[in-house]
This record gives C-alpha cells, structure tokens and sequence, in this order.
C-alpha cells in the first residue's frame, strides 16, 4: 500500500538512507538505532519514509536535536495540511518539560499523530513522549503476555511484539543460510504500529487519524495477562490484518486472491511436473519451490518498488501484449510469403501457428512453383542441421510432405530424437502420395534396409512396418524368393520377415515361403524370424497347428524360441 498523500517521519539516531528503499537490506549487529526501526517500518509498510536525526557529533541523542526535528515536522504538517503524517519516536526521555509546548502545537493538528515507544524500564511509569495525551504510546509483548522489560500503564494505547527475529536468509540469500538477528524491546514494537497507522490510512484515504485509530482499536487482540484486563496494555495487541480488511473490505478479498492464486500456481505447477516428469517431477518442484523462496529478496524489492496492484497490471499488460502479439503474428503469417523467415521462427512458435505455418509451407511444396526446389533444400539444410527436439520435430514434418521426402535423413533424424517409428510413417503420410511417389519411398526404405548400419536398418524397418503398405510385400517377395543368389546379410532377411509378420494375414500369400524357410534355412535365427512371422501370417492355414507340431518335435532352441 503506497499512497503519495501519507508521509512516515522517523526521529532517531543517523539512519543508513538504504534501509529506507529496501526491505531486503540485512541488518547487521552494528547498524544503527535508527536504521533498525527503519527496517522494522520498511518490512511493512510501502509508505515514504522521511527521517530526522536527533544525534549530536558525539553520536548521542540531544534535546536540541530532538527539539528542533519536531519543529521541522510541524512546519512540514502546516504547509501540507493535505498530507497525513505519522511520526515514529522510539525514544524516551523522564523530562517532559522542554518538549511539551511543541508537542501540544503539534496535536493541535489535524493531519499528523505521534506515535512512541513507552520505554524498557518495566515500570508502571512511561517514558516521555508517550506519556502525553494524543500521542499513541506502544508496550511491547513476548508470547502471549507483556515483555518483561516494557512499561505499562493507563496512558498505553496499543501493543505489539517487542522481540523480533530476522532470518538473515529471508532478507539477502547468502552462505550463512541459518544466521538470525534478534531486535528487542519497546524501541520496535512503535514502528509497528506507525507502520499500520500509515497503511490504513493509504489504503482508505477518506479515514481521517481518528477514525483510523478507532478502527485499530476495535480490531486489537485481547492480551492473556493480568495486567490487559486493568486497562494497562491499551485496547491489546495490534491485528494488522483484521485492521486493513476492516478498513476496505477488499483488502480481505484481494489476500485471499492473491494466496489462492499462489496455491493454485503451486498444485498446478506440481500437476504439470507430475504429468510431464512423473517421480522426477516432484523434485523438480521442489527445485522451483527453493529457487523461488531464495529469491524472495527480489520479489519482495518489485513489491515495495511498485505494489501489488502496479505489479499485476504489468502481468496483466504483458499477456494483452502477447495475446496481440500472437494475432499479428498470425495474420502476417497468413498473409506472407517469406518462407525463409517461416523456417527460422517455426519452431519457435505454439503448435497452432507451427500447424498454420507447416500447412502453408506444404501446400506451396505440391503446387509446381520455380521457388519449390529451393525451398526443399533450405528445408533439408535445416533438418540437417537441427539437434533439439523441437527443430527435428518441425522440419521433419515439412521434409516428410515432399513428394520424395530424404527418407536417410528422415531415419537419421528419428533416431536422434524421441519421435517413433509410428510417428514418421504418419508424417510420411503414404496415402497422399500417388502409386509412383509411393514405390519410390518404400524403395528407399529397402535401400536403407538393404546398406546402412544396423540401427538405421531397424529403424527403417519399423517405419516400413508402420507404414502398412501392401506395396512393400512385393519387392521383399522376390528378395526373399531369391536370398541364396543375392548373398544378403543376414539381419536384413531378419528384417524383411518382421514386417511380413506385422501385415499378419494380409500377407498369407507369403506362407508356402515361410514354411520353406522354417524348414530348410540353415541359419537357426532366420528360422526363429520365419517361424515368428508364420504365427501371424498362416494363422488361417489348413495345417496350420500340424506345422507348429512337426516344428516344435523336430527343431530346438533358438527356433522354439519364437513359439514363447
């Protein structure tokens, strides 16, 4: 809550002028008195901090000083009698006398309120200037009951923690991840409740100090000590939240969407990484999880920079950003025809626009265009040159919609990613390819099968297998037919019978060849593969189980294996 109409002034010791901006600056052992209770108010407060130094050159609070701070504030008061102003002063003098004209003059004013520390002396007798009328006197609490060193007393007005803790790591990530600091006394439990003071105020500009001071005394939290119930720790322990819900309803409504949100963000996130990363998934989320709590600092610098709401505006006008962004972009898409500037933000693009993009590319590929041949081989360079999967992925599928798409590189590509044999036949997309276009793709499948290394030959096997094409019986019949002339390897025949197996009995013609195989091969495997396609392949054969029979009598291991 930050609002250019309330001022927060500090009286104090010298205040290091970066405790004033940042939230996340460590506090250390020797930061000053005043820089503390600046930190104390920064942590919750967004509001101007102004400060005021009541040292002298000897480093010790002086009246003069004190005095002359008030003044300066009071002029500050009269000349903007449109601003509210919270003074903080966590100091206590036992004289009340040099200091009760000003402070009279002061609570003379309308716009201003001063609030102070009631001192550490544990005595039923508070300190100047808490003691005088209109000025909110703080006690200072530990657990549930008084702090043992706080003053208390008629003239309280309100109480708040007077031992804070601060965890080094939740202001500034460093090595010493377990380092605390402990600021304790009255001294801290003011700038809380100046802190509150100044953000009812900002957040509901119509409350005047009074009706603001009322609303923090209604929602105050009763104190389980003795002393509360005689009226001597004020109206109890400040609630902050209770206090700004009260003072706008919608406070209350936009915590409650800001931590849904971030729930939903956190069980969304732990979804998405389950889905996507199963076990590995939950340990990715915690990484995230740690990797945002020690960025806290940096959050929490944006906050008190620029709000909660200028923040979520920002997010709000960087999606409306990117949702015109991509509808421009659709629009230049459908309407361009630099299919150079395509290929390279292709794979960049959500699926919507890769699917638009990949149908405009293929579309110009099967029309007779000067340009096409050009275009395939900027489309080939590509895919040559892709190593992630996304890349591989995109030009894949545009090299796959040629009318002779580069099947080596095809093979080459899948094998170095996670696409399927099942996937590249669908990209391949036999079916839209004439009888011609068809008997040269499977032959180039062959060929691979056929030369090239064993890896490349199972995979253009299951790809040929995939494809389901009745074409390729042919050529592997006649291969087959004539295996002891061509002197093949034997992997490629293993090959050549597992895609016979997949056609099943689409393939029965091939049952006379298979038998002949099972029975008379030398090789023991290309028997086991013959004999394995046999099983899906004559199936529908009248001596079907009879050959099975013979073969399980007569042949051993690894043949039977095939029956397993």
């Amino acid at each position: 809550m930050k609002n250019d109409s309330v001022k927060i002034f500090i009286i104090d010791s010298k205040i290091d002028k970066d405790f004033l901006n940042s939230p996340a600056l460590k506090i250390q052992p020797e930061s000053s008195h005043g820089s503390k209770i600046a930190a104390v108010i920064r942590s919750q407060s967004r509001v101007k901090i102004k400060t005021l130094s009541a040292e002298n050159l000897t480093g010790r609070i002086d009246e003069n000083n004190y005095l002359a701070a008030l003044r300066e504030i009071k002029n500050y008061a009269v000349l903007h009698p449109e601003q509210k102003i919270v003074v903080n002063i966590s100091l206590g003098f036992e004289e009340s006398g040099f200091q009760r004209k000003i402070i009279k003059k002061i609570n003379e004013l309308q716009n201003i309120v001063l609030v102070a520390a009631a001192g550490n002396n544990n005595q039923e007798k508070i300190s100047y200037p808490a003691k005088f009328e209109n000025v909110i006197a703080a006690a200072a609490l530990e657990g549930k009951g008084k702090m043992p060193g706080s003053n208390y007393g008629q003239e309280i007005d309100f109480a708040a923690s007077g031992i804070i803790k601060i965890t080094q790591r939740y202001y500034l990530p460093a090595f010493n991840f377990s380092r605390k600091y402990k600021l304790t006394g009255t001294s801290f439990a003011a700038p809380q409740v100046t802190a509150l003071i100044a953000d009812v105020l900002s957040l509901n500009p119509e409350l005047s100090i009074k009706e603001t001071l009322k609303i923090i005394t209604a929602t105050a939290d009763k104190i389980a000590d003795p002393l509360f119930s005689k009226n001597k720790l004020g109206a109890g322990r400040i609630d902050r939240f209770e206090a700004l819900s009260k003072a706008r309803p919608l406070y209350f409504w936009l915590q409650l969407a800001v931590y849904s949100s971030l729930m939903l963000a956190a069980l969304f996130l732990l979804y998405f990484c389950w889905q996507k990363y199963s076990i590995s998934g939950i340990f990715i989320f915690l990484i995230v999880s740690a990797t945002i709590f020690l960025i806290q600092p940096i959050l929490l610098l944006f906050y008190y920079q620029f709000g909660l709401l200028n923040i979520m505006l920002f997010l709000l006008s960087l999606g409306a950003i990117y949702v015109v962004s991509l509808k421009l972009l659709k629009f230049y898409l459908k309407n361009s025809s630099n299919f150079s500037l395509m290929l390279k933000i292709g794979p960049h693009l959500n699926n919507k626009l890769q699917d638009q993009v990949g149908e405009k590319i293929t579309r110009f590929l099967t029309e007779n265009n000067i340009n096409k041949q050009k275009l395939e081989q900027a489309i080939i360079s590509s895919l040559r040159q892709s190593y992630s999967q996304k890349k591989i992925e995109f030009y894949l599928q545009l090299a796959a919609a040629f009318k002779l798409p580069p099947i080596a590189l095809i093979i080459e590509k899948t094998m170095n990613s996670k696409i399927s044999a099942g996937a590249a036949a669908s990209k391949l997309n036999l079916e839209q390819k004439n009888k011609k276009e068809q008997f040269i793709l499977i032959a180039e499948l062959l060929a691979v099968i056929f030369n090239n290394d064993y890896s490349e030959k199972k995979k253009a096997a299951e790809i040929a297998a995939a494809l389901n094409s009745a074409l390729i019986l042919i050529p592997i019949k006649n291969t087959l037919q004539k295996r002891n002339q061509l002197q093949l390897n034997d992997s490629v025949l293993f090959f050549l019978l597992d895609i016979v197996g997949g056609f099943a009995e689409m393939a029965a013609d091939f049952t006379p060849l298979l038998k002949e195989i099972i029975t008379q091969a030398s090789n023991p495997w290309l028997k086991f593969h013959a004999l394995q396609a046999y099983q899906t392949v004559g199936i529908g054969d009248s001596d079907y189980q009879e050959f099975i029979n013979k073969i399980k009598a007569k042949e051993k291991e690894p043949v039977l294996l095939a029956l397993k």
